[in-house]
């Protein structure tokens, strides 16, 4: 066989703007969707604390691992939410110095933070999955009245840290565009 050269593939401007902007709506669709699921186990969890403290009082006979339950749900709760916090940028800030910064300044800026913040979330995210794998491979459950799999908890966080790392790499794609 003979040697393959592999051009190069050049992207302009307006290319490159088109597949964030499609990266970006599809991440969007997806984090919402997230955002959905976080609202519903909350509702859900309300919903088993309220069942649970009525059947307690009234026939004394609570919910069996309620509590244990909510432990399980809480990632979920909290880690699915995170990329599309950031998207609506509602995130706590201190931007005291960012804040008083030309505009060409601040967009340096936002490009080093925002890449700082991506490996950084990148790292979590493999963390956080080799975590949740371990826990799936041994079936992991939580010790209460029922069998609770720990798993289900876990899996919340490698989830919502992958797509809180893609946003903040399509914040990075957006601000190099924005410098050239």
């Amino acid at each position: 066989m003979g040697n393959i050269l592999i051009a190069p593939i050049e992207i302009s401007g307006k290319e490159s703007s088109m597949i964030i902007s499609r990266l970006d709506s599809w991440s969007q669709r997806v984090e919402k969707f997230l955002t959905a699921i976080s609202w519903i186990v909350s509702v859900l969890v309300t919903l088993m604390f309220v069942v649970d403290i009525f059947m307690r009082f009234l026939f004394k006979r609570p919910l069996p691992a309620s509590w244990e339950i909510a432990e399980v749900c809480m990632p979920l709760i909290i880690f699915l939410p995170f990329a599309y916090t950031l998207t609506i940028d509602a995130h706590v800030r201190v931007s005291i110095v960012k804040d008083r910064l030309p505009p060409k300044i601040r967009l340096g800026f936002e490009t080093v933070s925002n890449s700082i913040a991506f490996i950084i979330c990148a790292m979590f995210t493999y963390w956080a999955w080799l975590y949740f794998w371990d826990s799936f491979i041994i079936n992991e459950e939580m010790l209460a009245a029922i069998k609770i799999p720990w798993w289900v908890g876990k899996m919340a966080m490698p989830i919502g840290m992958g797509f809180f790392t893609f946003r903040y790499l399509i914040l990075v794609f957006r601000s190099l565009a924005h410098q050239k």
